[in-house]
């Protein structure tokens, strides 16, 4: 900064080293200005636009609303509208033990409706294999210790609700919720059980009212 009033020798440089800063600050002012015009931000405006509104909530998917996804002989000809449908929307209560067993890809794609049926049964035929040579290969410490950890959850999990509520002893649903989580432990050493997966297997077991089908759903 050029001193109020400066010496000879200090205008002189002053004087030689103004052209330079005029031109230097021309050509950042015509570089920001071709800047601007280049990505059309007219001035005051802000650069990001706003994000489009999410589309309104439409009603919970109903059965009538459900056969317009179905094409000939029940086969799910629009899988990502069905999931954008209930995500928007929900499902009608009587219709979730359908619908959850599409959103949580029990079924292999275009499966008609008698052939989803084979499907089940096949499934819950192999489930029932399965879980008595789970336990029967399974050492009796390992058994036991997986056993133990699932009971503990098990045993409070959602006893308010009337599908579980009632005496521990000898409850058919509570066993059932045992015997799929601790399915899915044995069958997944790695992972094994852990904390809060009752609180996911319990509303699917509720739902669907079936162990093989509630396992297939939580897998």
């Amino acid at each position: 900064v050029a001193a109020a009033e400066p010496v000879p020798e200090r205008r002189s440089l002053l004087a030689a080293a103004l052209p330079f800063t005029q031109a230097l600050l021309a050509q950042v002012g015509r570089t920001l200005a071709r800047a601007q015009a280049a990505l059309a931000w007219p001035e005051g405006t802000p650069a990001v636009s706003p994000p489009p509104p999410s589309p309104p909530p439409c009603a919970p998917l109903s059965d009538a609303d459900l056969r317009l996804y179905l094409g000939p002989g029940g086969r799910l000809l629009r899988p990502q509208d069905l999931r954008l449908h209930v995500f928007h929307g929900g499902v009608e209560p009587g219709l979730r033990k359908v619908v959850w067993r599409y959103l949580l890809n029990v079924f292999p794609a275009g499966l008609t409706g008698q052939e989803r049926l084979s499907h089940l049964r096949l499934k819950a035929a192999e489930y029932s294999s399965l879980k008595v040579a789970l336990a029967a290969r399974a050492a009796p410490a390992e058994l036991a210790q997986v056993a133990a950890a699932v009971r503990k959850d098990v045993v409070r999990t959602d006893r308010a609700h009337p599908y579980f509520g009632g005496p521990e002893e000898g409850h058919p649903h509570l066993a059932a919720l045992q015997a799929l989580l601790t399915t899915f432990a044995l069958g997944h050493p790695r992972l094994s059980y852990c904390q809060g997966m009752s609180d996911v297997a319990a509303p699917l077991l509720a739902v669907l009212d079936d162990e093989a089908q509630a396992f297939l759903c939580f897998c």
